[in-house]
């Protein structure tokens, strides 16, 4: 899972959005409203800039291992549905985390979702990654010396199938090539190491592996310490940074 950035919706498809929301705030059937918005253009302009958002791939919000294909509401439009056309409460899910999540929505004891949101959280604040196994779990917290509500929830069995076998898979597959990619730069002789295309090169590989949030987690979080990252980083500081800038411009 990564931190995505939600960009703003084409007018036509904004002014839709609260057309419609007002329609439901005036006692309009949600369900009926929804279910008939679905088929109209202006929200297949917003799948398509929610697809946007994915990226080229575009990959689940949450397990980023499947193609996303279906609108989903961050706050589940049955309950709170003064928030069913807001743009900010709109996900791309897969099927598979569209059935999952479901209605589920727990509120932490300050009444904040314990569900995290990708458009506005970093998901590695709350969740750590086990470069081992392929599994994420929660982030240990040393404030409450607990693990973090939100990644304990967020990667529950029953919340989202974040750490099935398939997807586990995905993101170990990921890491290796990483690992593979970053082994053969440090392997090549000094004086190639640093040349502009060597590190151009790098910075493709990295640049195509962005799913699963790894690159985020290898070059920026906690994954920086682990071989061979941080060997990358200590001796070829032009690579490092290269791979760096790339990804800052990326988000």
């Amino acid at each position: 899972m990564r931190k995505l950035n939600r960009v703003d919706l084409p007018a036509a498809s904004q002014s839709y959005l609260q057309k419609k929301q007002a329609e439901v705030n005036s006692g309009s059937d949600l369900k009926t409203t929804w279910e008939n918005a679905r088929k109209t253009k202006r929200i297949q302009g917003v799948f398509l800039t929610l697809m946007e958002m994915t990226g080229k791939r575009c990959r689940c919000m949450y397990c980023e291992d499947s193609r996303g294909t279906t609108i989903e509401h961050f706050w589940p439009k049955a309950k709170y549905r003064e928030k069913a056309f807001v743009w900010k409460n709109l996900l791309l899910l897969c099927q598979g985390c569209q059935n999952h999540k479901g209605s589920q929505f727990r509120l932490g004891s300050d009444s904040e979702p314990l569900l995290i949101d990708p458009t506005s959280e970093d998901p590695w604040d709350f969740l750590y990654y086990e470069s081992r196994t392929g599994l994420i779990v929660a982030r240990y917290d040393s404030e409450s010396d607990c693990p973090s509500p939100k990644g304990e929830h967020t990667t529950h069995k029953k919340t989202l199938p974040l750490n099935i076998e398939a997807v586990s898979e995905g993101r170990a597959r990921t890491t290796r090539n990483l690992n593979r990619a970053v082994r053969q730069y440090l392997e090549l002789p000094l004086d190639k190491r640093e040349t502009m295309d060597s590190i151009e090169e790098l910075v493709d590989v990295v640049q195509d592996h962005l799913d699963y949030g790894l690159v985020v987690w290898f070059f920026l979080r906690d994954g920086r310490n682990e071989p061979p990252f941080c060997r990358l980083e200590s001796e070829c500081p032009r690579a490092w940074s290269a791979c760096i800038s790339k990804l800052e411009l990326s988000d």
